[in-house]
């Protein structure tokens, strides 16, 4: 054939005006996970080994199939789902999803425990003629998704790419979430989007990444997304009972937390100290109980202010020295102390 004929075969792209997707855009759009997962897309859940990710990721499936569960407090798009564990023993998802309540009574949950085959491209197939069948999915789990698509070398950008355009084709094939998991680094960086062991095309690919990480013995949770609110930093607890995890406080707020109490613990024993200074001296100077009191003095002369002002101590004007003392309490006060 021709350039010339290969020319006349080439067709334009096909066209939407903006006003089309306009008059088209629907309401309100929740998503298969509100705020989380879309209907049809592709996104990634990325951690390093023993963080939680296939447990994170069954608790997922039963939320979807039941419909009737939030998942992370997000309500939930009922459907079918199409599970691929390619790594971990059987058994373990059997108790799991006995544990977090499974009945099936709306939504079918597909099970696969099996070897993929050796070149990714059969498996893709494998995968799409399993889908042919099951025309109620609408969340596909990949855990993890190197065993599926076999990747010769996860650092190149074009090869990790175009595996995440296969998979986001497969999605939009048969309108459906496809969620995979992936290992993440041994060691994270500050941004933890590079976490993902190989290219960053694995981040760049997709809608939704979820990120799992460790700090101390706590779990952290995040998310980085196109669509919905991203999740800060967040603590991702584990109810060992019914073997579910739910959001905790954000790594934030813990952390402002854990400086209120200290402050305030330090407030309460910087006013018992200078409280015990005083009454064990007589009419000392700010210098003498500055000096007896460990701490700040920025922070030691704020709460000598504060325990003038609430009269619990008292201030006296000494030439140019400020004396302290003691305040005796009521008779009723000192009762109840």
């Amino acid at each position: 054939m021709s350039e010339e004929t290969k020319s006349k075969n080439i067709k334009p792209f096909k066209l939407h005006t903006g006003l089309e997707l306009v008059n088209a855009a629907p309401e309100t759009y929740h998503g298969l996970v509100d705020e989380l997962l879309l209907d049809v897309g592709v996104s990634m859940l990325c951690g390093k080994p023993k963080t939680g990710k296939s447990t994170i990721l069954r608790q997922l499936a039963v939320c979807v199939a039941e419909g009737s569960i939030p998942f992370l407090g997000k309500p939930t798009h009922c459907g079918d789902v199409l599970y691929l564990n390619l790594e971990g023993p059987k058994g373990v998802v059997q108790q799991h999803f006995k544990k977090l309540g499974l009945t099936e009574k709306r939504g079918v949950i597909y099970f696969i425990h099996q070897n993929m085959p050796y070149r990714g491209e059969a498996g893709l197939q494998q995968l799409e003629a399993t889908l042919d069948v099951l025309p109620n999915v609408k969340l596909v789990i990949v855990d993890p998704v190197g065993k599926l698509v076999r990747l010769a070398d996860s650092d190149s950008y074009d090869e990790v790419t175009l595996a995440v355009e296969n998979l986001e084709q497969i999605a939009k094939k048969y309108s459906l979430h496809l969620l995979f998991s992936t290992h993440g680094k041994k060691r994270q960086g500050d941004d933890v989007g590079d976490s993902p062991i190989g290219s960053t095309g694995f981040r760049g690919g997709t809608d939704t990444n979820i990120f799992l990480g460790k700090q101390g013995t706590q779990r952290i949770i995040s998310t980085e997304q196109r669509w919905g609110i991203a999740m800060d930093p967040t603590l991702l607890k584990f109810d060992d009972k019914r073997q579910e995890m739910y959001l905790g406080m954000t790594v934030e707020a813990e952390e402002e937390q854990k400086q209120e109490h200290s402050d305030r613990k330090t407030t309460e024993r910087i006013e018992s100290d200078i409280l015990d200074f005083l009454s064990a001296e007589e009419n000392p100077t700010q210098g003498e109980v500055l000096k007896a009191v460990t701490g700040k003095n920025v922070k030691k002369l704020k709460i000598l202010e504060s325990l003038v002002g609430s009269g619990r101590i008292k201030l006296d004007q000494d030439g140019k020295a400020m004396r302290y003392s003691s305040v005796a309490l009521p008779t009723e006060e000192r009762k109840a102390a």
